[in-house]
C-alpha cells in the first residue's frame, strides 16, 4: 500500500505527465514535429 505522503507527492507528478505525453499524442495525430 502507498503512504498519503508518496501520494501527494506522485499524483501531481503523474498529472503533468499526463498532460505531456497528450500533447505529444496530439501532435502525432496532426502530424506536427514534436521532437
Amino acid at each position: 500500500m502507498i503512504n498519503e505522503e508518496t501520494k501527494k507527492d506522485v499524483l501531481p507528478r503523474l498529472r503533468k505527465i499526463e498532460g505531456q505525453i497528450k500533447g505529444i499524442h496530439k501532435m502525432i495525430e496532426k502530424e506536427r514535429y514534436c521532437i
